[in-house]
């Protein structure tokens, strides 16, 4: 803070600064049709120079801001807020100019990167952006074409306790097989704290390990394989035991669904399709404006010129011998 206020005054001694907020509670907001640029919210001197900051221009610097941001500016107090920023802003733009910052040849060189940087991407969108077009039809093509990259895969959903203890895998099977529901066994093992962590650990349903692929879990590849191979409504016989990552689990589980496989409707993977279509486009269309330039401008490129890089064995040598 006191390195802060230092610095003000610095600035406000050299250089002579003053400043004022034009904001009063007597005066009414200037209507709507009223020329916001002619109202004037701030005004002060930089080296005999005046300045001013128009009702038009707060507003302008307002909305380059994010979305998100706006909308912290939206009341009266809240913009005379953000004038002090901008105010602020501004004057430390003024002090670095006096110091022949804006003449650095870094930051000119910089300028001068970003401004190309913005008229390629501006010729961009006019040579490529505005010139790719394609049609329902031509997503439809792109879907029959590749039907085989829209198939949602076959998905399985199971009802499974997970334990870490052997013997207590054991009595739970018995206590399934003697009748007790799989289900609401595996309510009471997960209110008493007894699941493990893996398949149908499950805070609102446990047990549920809801649909999941055979590429959904390499750790558990021996638990999907086997779920999968199963019948719906078929249970394990036995306490199923699997190794995952230097840990031994037993599992007792039953197969409740089976979706198979399925082609997707076109409908489905539009958005999909589209993307895919509008950056194939793009990258044809940037292709094509490319060799327009180089033909324009005569390219001709000579790559025989560029020497070839020492080997290791060449460098370290030359580097002994300085």
């Amino acid at each position: 803070m006191k390195r802060t206020i230092t610095i003000f005054v610095v600035v406000a001694m050299t250089c002579l600064l003053t400043w004022k907020f034009v904001q009063s509670d007597s005066h009414e907001v200037p209507a709507p049709a009223m020329d916001e640029s002619q109202v004037i919210v701030a005004a002060y001197k930089w080296n005999g120079d005046t300045h001013q900051i128009s009702l038009a221009d707060l507003n302008a610097a307002i909305a380059a801001l994010p979305i998100y941001r706006q909308q912290n500016y939206e009341s009266r107090a809240d913009k005379a807020e953000y004038l002090g920023e901008l105010i602020e802003e501004r004057l430390k733009i003024l002090r670095a100019t006096d110091e022949g910052f804006d003449k650095f040849p870094e930051h000119l060189k910089k300028l001068e990167d970003y401004t190309h940087q913005l008229m390629v991407e501006k010729l961009t969108e006019m040579e490529v952006d505005a010139k790719v077009v394609y049609t329902t039809d031509d997503l439809m093509a792109h879907y029959q074409e590749n039907l085989s990259e829209y198939v949602e895969e076959a998905k399985v959903r199971a009802t499974c306790i997970t334990l870490d203890d052997e013997d207590l895998a054991n009595e739970t099977l018995d206590a399934i097989k003697a009748g007790k529901d799989l289900v609401d066994m595996a309510k009471e093992l997960a209110e008493a704290g007894k699941f493990a962590n893996g398949p149908g650990v499950n805070e609102d349903d446990p047990g549920n390990t809801n649909f999941f692929t055979k590429a959904a879990s390499a750790r558990w590849s021996e638990f999907i394989e086997a779920v999968f191979a199963q019948e719906v409504g078929e249970m394990t016989d036995a306490v199923f035991e699997t190794d995952v990552n230097d840990e031994t689990f037993y599992l007792i589980f039953r197969k409740e669904e089976h979706q198979p496989e399925r082609q997707q409707e076109f409908d489905e993977v539009k958005s999909d399709i589209e993307r895919t279509v509008e950056r194939t486009k793009k990258r044809e269309r940037i292709n094509a404006w490319v060799n327009e330039i180089s033909e324009k401008g005569k390219l001709k490129t000579y790559p025989e010129n560029i020497p070839t890089p020492p080997q290791p064995e060449e460098a370290a040598t030359e580097e002994s011998e300085q």
